[in-house]
């Protein structure tokens, strides 16, 4: 898909956020965010309502002033929200290794029904 329209169509500023992959597998939906320099403290991961939400901050160092000569490196918030909609919220696990984010979201399992007769009028 042509990324321009998909941009425009799913709202996504990634001066203010951050690339995702989302992965379809038999039971589960894995995403992987990229969040270079982040620690696991700086970021957060909620599920709310189908929307899987990531955030991520920098920590300010208290106390310390610091007079920069050039400062390119952002210290804003960052987030990104993916619906997915009636998911397991039970059963939803994130790792963060060498700066990228993985989270696992499992299906829900069918529920099971016991068959019903139908009444023939």
């Amino acid at each position: 898909m042509n990324d321009f329209w998909y941009d425009f169509f799913n709202n996504v500023n990634y001066k203010e956020s951050f690339p995702v992959d989302v992965i379809s597998k038999e039971d589960l939906y894995e995403v992987y965010a990229n969040l270079p320099g982040f620690s696991k403290e700086e970021v957060s991961v909620s599920f709310d309502n189908g929307y899987l939400t990531i955030g991520a901050k920098h920590k300010e160092v208290e106390g310390e002033r610091v007079n920069y000569v050039l400062r390119e490196r952002s210290r804003k918030a960052l987030k990104r929200s993916i619906y997915f909609g009636d998911l397991n919220e039970d059963h939803i696990g994130a790792k963060l290794e060498n700066g990228v984010l993985k989270v696992s979201i499992y299906l829900k399992k069918p529920e099971i029904k016991e068959k019903k007769a139908i009444t023939i009028e």
